[in-house]
């Protein structure tokens, strides 16, 4: 007898016509990574928020987003081409409640806000490559990534307490003589006669830079008075008004300080051809800037060249906004931004104790105002997302 050997016969494919057809051989397509090039030029134009999830995905990730300084900086000068505007509303409450909302400036008038609450914070100080410098009280002061929720509490200041005095003012920025972040605290005490104060009067000054673990004091402010608003550094120096007093005039003027050499230099106001009038002190365009508010209209200056007081230049003259002429040395216009082609402005102003916020458009000479919140006390600043840490 003839031995057969049993298969297992296979069904075989048919159409829907029932003849037959060829089996179709599926092939995986071949599994391909990208190079680590092009990873990095991807990732870097990311939001932070995305960022933050990706470290997840891999050990390399991981890495490359929380620990490779070149990326950090990679993605933040990406990120400075996308601004967005913070506001800090202050609710009168026990405790101070500080309420921090972010929009897109290119997009302010269809934004949702997001807010996150403070409950110990005393003022905003600075905002610097996605950090933000707050003031808690006269001895401390908070270092704060909105983008990671990541925040540093400062070293306290070891300054003499007055009773009653609340005269420390800080300043916070970036040296790019030591590639790092500095905070600055300037302490003002009067000398006493007999237990009485006269008119002399000291600053000490103070810097934290960051990753270090203590203040450590330089020169003193020169000895004209300074005002108790934080500094402004822009380009590895700061700047505060000052005001000295000669023969029964007050003079006013800018003192800067060099972080790097760590010495004082006075610099003279531009001639704007008005007496004394209300003058605010900012950063537009990584220049300082200056606004001269007078009863009909705001002039902004900004300074060219850090430093070099021949070097003032006027950007642009805006409106006065607001029906109140008469308190205007108290009820100023803030001008936050200043768009590249100089044809758009945000800027904020009081007008019957609410504070309005208006898009100015210089071109046409135009404004709208941006529907918000009734606030009657806030601070803003403009910021960056970024990976910096604290």
């Amino acid at each position: 007898m003839e031995e057969t050997t049993a298969t297992t016969r296979q069904p075989r494919p048919t159409t829907s016509t029932g003849t037959l057809t060829l089996p179709v051989k599926r092939q995986q397509p071949p599994v391909t990574e990208l190079p680590f090039d092009l990873m990095v030029e991807i990732l870097c134009r990311l939001p932070v928020k995305s960022l933050l999830r990706f470290r997840s995905v891999c050990k390399s990730c991981n890495s490359l987003i929380s620990n490779n300084p070149k990326f950090i900086y990679k993605h933040l000068r990406i990120s400075t081409t996308k601004p967005k505007l913070l506001f800090f509303t202050h609710i009168e409450t026990s405790p101070k409640i500080i309420n921090v909302t972010s929009l897109q400036l290119d997009s302010i008038f269809t934004s949702n806000p997001t807010q996150i609450e403070f409950s110990f914070i005393n003022q905003l100080i600075a905002s610097c490559d996605g950090l933000i410098c707050f003031k808690i009280n006269k001895l401390r002061a908070l270092l704060w990534n909105p983008s990671t929720t990541k925040f540093k509490l400062l070293p306290f200041l070891d300054i003499p307490l007055q009773e009653n005095d609340d005269r420390t003012a800080f300043a916070f920025g970036y040296d790019p003589f030591i590639h790092n972040y500095k905070v600055l605290s300037l302490f003002r005490y009067d000398f006493k006669d007999d237990g009485f104060y006269t008119n002399d009067c000291k600053t000490q000054v103070k810097v934290h830079t960051l990753g270090t673990h203590s203040w450590r004091r330089i020169q003193d402010f020169p000895s004209m008075v300074h005002d108790d608003e934080p500094g402004t550094i822009v380009n590895g120096k700061v700047y505060w008004f000052a005001y000295s007093y000669v023969s029964g005039c007050y003079s006013r003027h800018i003192v800067s300080l060099d972080l790097e050499k760590e010495s004082y230099k006075e610099i003279s106001l531009p001639d704007y051809g008005m007496m004394l009038v209300p003058l605010t002190m900012g950063c537009l365009r990584d220049c300082v800037s200056l606004v001269f508010h007078s009863k009909t209209f705001n002039d902004v200056w900004l300074l060219k060249e850090c430093g070099n007081e021949e070097s003032w230049i006027k950007l642009i003259r805006l409106p006065r906004f607001g029906r109140n002429e008469d308190s205007f040395f108290s009820n100023v216009t803030n001008v936050i931004y200043v768009s590249e082609d100089d044809n758009h402005v945000l800027l904020n102003f009081k007008d019957d104790d609410k504070l309005k916020w208006v898009v100015y458009d210089s071109k046409n000479d135009t404004s709208r105002n941006i529907k918000t919140q009734d606030w009657s006390l806030v601070d803003s600043k403009v910021y960056v997302e970024s990976l910096v840490s604290p």
